[in-house]
């Protein structure tokens, strides 16, 4: 099930709004730090007393339980990772967390306006909600949310909507950033099945071609050079090593959130041109190789493979999952047992037969980049099919 997250901008706040959220905003940080001190005491505090000792925080219920929720999955990732992770603490810049049952749209008198639980008194009502900002693409899923019908007339609607059953709204946040306030949300929904024709294109990641997109029966293949990927990623390897030197841990941090959107802007840009090459090619499904214990092998690595481990490949795989699912593909799992030492023309297996970037098969001579050959091998591997154990 695909998920899309919209992000809107809180337009032209009144003073006593942007103070009543940076309250909001503090209690909601003294609720989870005062969670994570309670069941730090009492490991055997039960979620219902928590909600009582938290009474006393000016929030709404809902956040305080949102908060307590926040805080007890952080004690847990705590908890199984203590002995390189010190005891989680919450900041006063936190976001505000909303459930998908407390926080509302609606289009009043020419304007989007959402509504949220707040320590101002008395009822949410259409009074109390604010005016947000929306471009074009978050107006048309936020249409199609509210409405249930979509705009063909919006430049973001494709074709393959039409099978997109209607959205279901997810959680939000508030949160505060380069000076301004934003309410972001997450929706899901679902595809219709569809009769096309089983036609496969094999993706190959690796680190001097970050992606590779191979059709196997037309030889077609679309790559993605990493080597800019990879001076990023030494760029900031190099910064990181002279911070912690320096044991300048605020510019650590926002060193780490620089360098993960940068992942997750070329992770997009990655996976779009992916979906489009599929559809170029009148594919279905996109196969990937299952790398669920890539990161158990690094110790046999060399220096040079840095990239591969520490590249978003679950990010990667998130993106091009709900982008292909919006063009009605689907991305399957092959084992990757030897996929860069198979021959995609005979299918001869021999690990002398690479040879850096390039694969030259011994038996019949078919010479190929060694990538574009493992994404044609991937193409035609089966799928992996998960075993279903909800009978058991």
């Amino acid at each position: 099930m695909p998920t899309i997250t919209i992000k809107l901008l809180l337009f032209e706040p009144t003073k006593t709004k942007l103070e009543m959220y940076e309250t909001m905003r503090s209690h909601f940080s003294d609720a989870c730090n005062k969670t994570l001190e309670l069941k730090k005491s009492n490991l055997k505090m039960k979620a219902t007393e928590i909600d009582h000792a938290l009474d006393g925080i000016e929030l709404p219920s809902t956040l305080r339980q949102e908060a307590r929720k926040l805080a007890l999955s952080r004690y847990q990732d705590w908890k199984k990772n203590q002995k390189t992770k010190g005891f989680p603490s919450f900041k006063n810049k936190i976001a505000i967390l909303f459930n998908n049952q407390n926080w509302h749209l609606r289009f009043d008198k020419g304007y989007l306006k959402v509504g949220i639980p707040t320590i101002e008194e008395g009822n949410l009502n259409i009074d109390k909600y604010v005016p947000v900002k929306a471009n074009e693409y978050s107006l048309f899923w936020v249409s199609y949310l509210l409405k249930n019908e979509m705009d063909k007339a919006n430049r973001h609607y494709q074709p393959s909507y039409e099978g997109i059953s209607k959205p279901k709204k997810g959680n939000g946040q508030l949160y505060y950033k380069n000076g301004k306030w934003f309410f972001s949300f997450s929706i899901t929904f679902e595809m219709k099945q569809t009769d096309k024709k089983e036609k496969a294109i094999g993706v190959d990641r690796g680190l001097r071609l970050v992606a590779v997109a191979g059709d196997a029966n037309s030889g077609k293949y679309l790559t993605f050079n990493g080597r800019h990927i990879g001076h990023i990623r030494r760029k900031f390897a190099r910064l990181r090593h002279a911070l912690q030197k320096a044991k300048n841990t605020k510019a650590l941090k926002r060193l780490e959130d620089k360098e993960q959107r940068i992942i997750k802007y070329w992770n997009h840009v990655i996976s779009k041109k992916m979906v489009r090459f599929a559809l170029s090619c009148g594919a279905c499904v996109i196969k990937i190789e299952d790398l669920t214990s890539i990161r158990s092998m690094k110790k046999f690595w060399k220096l040079s493979d840095r990239n591969i481990n520490s590249w978003a490949f679950f990010d990667l795989e998130t993106k091009l999952t709900y982008k292909a699912t919006l063009a009605e593909l689907r991305v399957e799992k092959v084992n990757p047992y030897k996929t860069s030492q198979e021959c995609s023309k005979c299918g001869e297996i021999k690990k002398s037969n690479r040879r850096k970037d390039t694969y030259t098969c011994s038996s019949c001579g078919h010479k190929e980049n060694a990538d574009i050959n493992a994404s044609f091998n991937i193409a035609r591997r089966p799928s992996i099919v998960k075993e279903d154990n909800s009978a058991a």
